[in-house]
């Protein structure tokens, strides 16, 4: 009976580590000092909005290109949204006419016309396995 409990505990165990994934991501900046903020979407809407995201995190700029590893997330459909925080403020700095001052990229290095990229063009799909993007902040 014992043996019958500790290999069902190993089983659960196994299965609950197999559930979560890690995102490594290269971000490559052209300008020093900073930081890099990072936002994790799972959904169009909250990207669209800007709003809602899986995780947020700030890093600080290790030269031109920065690694950080998201641990732990959910196996799915993810799209990453970077900027280069070279102000400090903690947001996205904008022109008067509504342009970034800062240098920003999106997974699979996406680029949207008039606002960011739609959600299918730049996601992708992150494994219990994990994943790696590499993004060109510009």
């Amino acid at each position: 009976m014992k043996t019958l409990s500790m290999a069902l505990a190993a089983l659960l165990f196994s299965a609950g580590a197999a559930t979560a994934g890690d995102l490594t991501l290269s971000l490559t900046t052209e300008t020093s000092g900073g930081k890099i903020a990072i936002a994790l979407y799972r959904d169009a809407e909250s990207l669209r909005r800007s709003t809602g995201a899986v995780r947020t995190v700030m890093v600080d700029r290790t030269g031109p290109v920065t690694t950080t590893t998201l641990t732990d997330l959910e196996p799915g459909r993810y799209v990453v949204a970077v900027f280069h925080d070279t102000d400090g403020n903690g947001r996205l700095s904008t022109w008067p006419i509504g342009l970034p001052k800062e240098a920003y990229g999106f997974s699979r290095n996406a680029r949207g016309r008039f606002g960011p990229p739609s959600f299918e063009a730049a996601a992708f799909d992150l494994p219990a396995t994990g994943a790696r993007q590499s993004i060109t902040l510009r």
